[in-house]
């Protein structure tokens, strides 16, 4: 006979207030820790409105949790990494800080062999050279693109370049301190 599960009114409560840790997004530059970012920001959306490059997006309203609050998709637009990060400067709340240095690292991006086509026979390029001037990430090796982890800042021109779609290059968003 199969044991009964622990189903005590305290074991459930229990398990209701342990949430896992939110899953990392990309952020704008200056993020917080997902989870101090979801609970400081409004919503409000100056930082997407400050952005002159327009690569900040609200995530959709049935996205949970973080429905309203900024993402950045290099799919569609990368981060220029503008001079005094306006979309941080904008945000009236302590969730997006203007960085010090002239870049933010705001992720890691890879490359997927198996949709790049360099890996698959043709010759690209696409993503050759597209690095902010202060970052040389991605270099070329043998035709094919090759990205250094320790250098990439996950700015997204790569992905942006990219004529495949979906993208061969796919960018990891990092987890900031807990």
């Amino acid at each position: 006979m199969a044991s009964k599960p622990d189903v005590s009114r305290r074991r459930f409560f229990t398990n209701l207030t342990r949430s896992p840790p939110p899953k990392p997004r990309r952020r704008p530059p200056g993020a917080v820790s997902e989870r101090e970012f979801l609970a400081g920001c409004t919503a409000c959306g100056e930082c997407v409105i400050a952005c002159p490059m327009n690569a900040v997006h609200t995530l959709a309203e049935w996205v949970r949790p973080g429905a309203g609050t900024p993402v950045l998709v290099p799919e569609s637009r990368a981060c220029t990494m503008c001079e005094g990060f306006p979309c941080a400067a904008a945000c009236p709340e302590p969730v997006l800080n203007v960085p010090e240095g002239p870049t933010w690292r705001l992720g890691v991006a890879k490359i997927v062999e198996s949709r790049c086509l360099p890996f698959r026979g043709p010759e690209c390029g696409a993503c050759a050279g597209l690095c902010p001037s202060e970052v040389n990430a991605l270099t070329m090796r043998r035709a094919r693109p090759q990205i250094d982890p320790a250098e990439c800042i996950g700015c997204g021109l790569c992905i942006q370049a990219c004529p495949v779609k979906p993208s061969a290059i796919e960018l990891e968003p990092l987890e900031r301190g807990r």
